[in-house]
């Protein structure tokens, strides 16, 4: 039922003492943290040349040069290798790692659009981010989520169904998805109290054989890496630390919740493959196994010089939290700013503690695949549903300027997310020599 990308590697057996040293916050720290806690067959003739965009309303964008989209050279050198591979293979999966790079170019292309819409961003909207839970479905992983114009957004979800569509031999559906999910904008915009039906695809993966707690959980632990035993220290203090912080909200919280059972390095995912990150499983509600709990903490990606979406002002792991609050359908039981100490070697490389946040993983959790989706209007589906999601992230007050907006801009948005998808697909064949 999961689908969390990763390597399988054992994990360190973590013994808790008793008696190790408690973490030492300061009194600014601590009314920061208690304050943010948040309970709660494709072939490759799709990828040549240019196709025919249609739309009705804004002026057409500018002629200009294609100029390739290409992954970060700093990132790719600290992947697995077996990722380069895919990402050379398979251009979603290239789509999915150079974010940053296609948001950079989107910012740099809609420069001259004056006043934009300013929103609450989900930052890397794209259709491999739609999951499901049994409880909810939606888009998830608000890693990048900032406040930005909301055709970042757009431009990012319309681009991902370009591929996914020819990915799956449907690009001559594209257009058609791409009205399904402004169909879905509008909907959002002008009956945000609407929910959106449920997919079919939902209920298909719903329907298939339950995933054991046990097995779950042999999965978690077999996406750890080791860590060496001095940095398994750091780990324990942040652990007992956040469990201080938590209790400020939960003080019926179980005793022992967040005791370690087990710790290690995280090396999975694709858009975040180069983030740190510490996969936890504590021991849950009681000393049963069975009901332990998975805990990912997880650095926040710099924002930084990307032109048209905030950066550092907002302290990092809170536009993250605030992202996954605003916009986000999942329930996590644990969601907040995580401690200093619990990420180990944070402070040799002198990073604010703000800079990492913490979230409780959900068993039920799966990342709809492409290869899921049985029929172009499975993928429609989805698109309408992204639409409704990511247009909630207008305030009442923004609505009907965000359909004025919209209908000013839906041409260009069309025909620039067109131009930036063969720009990004120049780089994919170029990365992989063809």
């Amino acid at each position: 039922m999961f689908s969390r990308e990763g390597r399988e590697t054992n994990g360190t057996r973590f013994p808790v003492d008793p008696a190790r040293s408690r973490l030492r916050l300061s009194a600014r720290r601590l009314v920061w943290l208690v304050a943010l806690v948040v309970l709660t067959g494709w072939g490759f003739r799709y990828f040549s040349g240019a196709t025919p965009v249609r739309g009705t309303l804004g002026r057409a964008a500018t002629p200009r040069t294609l100029t390739p989209i290409r992954p970060v050279p700093e990132a790719l050198a600290t992947v697995p290798p077996e990722l380069v591979d895919r990402i050379r293979a398979d251009p979603f999966t290239y789509f999915r790692f150079v974010n940053r790079a296609w948001t950079a170019r989107v910012c740099e292309v809609f420069a001259d659009v004056t006043d934009p819409l300013i929103v609450r961003l989900h930052g890397d909207a794209h259709v491999g981010q739609f999951a499901v839970t049994q409880d909810a479905w939606g888009l998830a992983d608000f890693d990048d989520s900032t406040r930005g114009p909301a055709l970042v957004d757009i431009v990012r979800f319309l681009g991902s169904l370009d591929i996914a569509a020819r990915q799956r031999g449907w690009i001559s559906n594209r257009d058609a998805l791409w009205d399904r999910f402004f169909a879905g904008y509008r909907r959002g915009l002008s009956n945000p109290d609407d929910r959106p039906p449920e997919p079919d695809i939902v209920r298909q993966l719903r329907q298939q054989a339950p995933v054991t707690r046990a097995a779950y959980l042999a999965w978690g632990e077999g996406q750890m890496q080791p860590m060496a035993a001095v940095l398994l220290k750091s780990a324990a203090a942040g652990m007992e630390a956040l469990d201080r912080l938590v209790r400020h909200d939960r003080p019926n919280l179980a005793s022992g919740y967040f005791a370690i059972v087990r710790v290690g390095w995280l090396r999975m995912g694709v858009g975040s493959a180069a983030t740190r990150k510490v996969l936890i499983r504590v021991q849950g509600p009681t000393s049963d196994p069975d009901d332990d709990v998975l805990i990912e903490a997880k650095a926040v990606a710099n924002l930084d010089g990307i032109g048209c979406v905030e950066g550092s002002t907002t302290p990092l792991a809170l536009r993250v939290i605030d992202g996954t609050r605003q916009l986000g359908r999942f329930k996590h039981d644990i969601l907040a700013i995580g401690p200093t100490l619990l990420i180990p070697a944070v402070d040799d490389q002198g990073e604010h503690f703000l800079d990492w946040w913490v979230s409780s993983w959900e068993p039920s959790y799966r990342e709809v695949r492409i290869g899921d989706l049985r029929s172009v209007e499975d993928l429609s589906d989805i698109a309408f549903d992204a639409g409704m999601q990511l247009s909630g992230s207008e305030v009442a007050s923004l609505r009907q300027e965000g359909l004025l907006s919209l209908a000013r801009l839906e041409r260009r948005l069309r025909n620039e997310t067109a131009r930036i998808v063969e720009e990004l697909l120049e780089g994919w064949r170029e990365l992989g020599g063809r």
